[in-house]
């Protein structure tokens, strides 16, 4: 019922080539968490970016080649003594942003993968989208509350006032990610249908050819 269809010689660059992208995306994103890791988990402490209230400064960049005039609104700080569930939301929040874009250029890899094969309306792919959708719409908000989580116990640990919840605003960052997913969702579901239509299709062809 799901034979494989003749793959065009584009298709197949399209599909090898992101294979290829995704094989670097990989690659790319172990380099990025392993630093990002490296750059959280300090030997002075948890570094971390705190709101401060906005002043001027004069910095230098390109390693003092020039200086910069501006206004903060951030600082990174490093704190020590972090309660062991901060820590641990901090953790969390690190390995999400490893974990959901692994799953995002998998999931993409596996849809190219099938093309390749000339499988496309295929129960694998439908469940490709469907991680790619979840992931997109899920991974955003956790790692918006675990970021959360961690700010407050490194505030705590400095002797500051801790946030508290999460402000409702924060999420405005992630709604186009959100609205992503369920765009990629509603391409999962359109990928069942696809599928269903092809098995009844395989079937109506099968009967016709049996009263034939």
């Amino acid at each position: 019922m799901n034979a494989p269809t003749a793959v065009t010689r584009s298709q197949t660059a399209d599909a090898v080539t992101v294979i290829l992208f995704g094989a670097a995306a990989l690659v790319v994103t172990a380099i990025s968490t392993v630093l990002r890791i490296l750059g959280t988990f300090r030997d002075q402490g948890i570094a971390w970016s705190i709101p401060i209230d906005e002043q001027p400064i004069d910095a230098t960049v390109d390693s003092g080649a020039a200086s910069v005039e501006g206004i903060a609104q951030e600082a990174m700080v490093f704190a020590a003594g972090v309660d062991p569930v901060s820590t641990a939301a901090i953790i969390g929040s690190l390995a999400l942003w490893a974990l959901a874009p692994l799953i995002v250029i998998v999931c993409v890899m596996v849809v190219a993968w099938n093309l390749l094969r000339g499988r496309f309306f295929v129960r694998g792919n439908a469940r490709a989208f469907d991680a790619i959708g979840w992931t997109l719409v899920l991974a955003p908000v956790l790692i918006v509350l675990l970021e959360n989580v961690g700010l407050n116990g490194v505030t705590a640990a400095m002797g500051l006032e801790t946030e508290g919840p999460v402000h409702p605003i924060e999420f405005w960052s992630i709604v186009p990610l959100f609205a992503t997913g369920v765009a990629v969702g509603l391409i999962a579901a359109a990928f069942r249908q696809g599928i269903r239509l092809q098995r009844e299709n395989a079937v109506l062809e099968h009967d016709t050819r049996g009263l034939v």
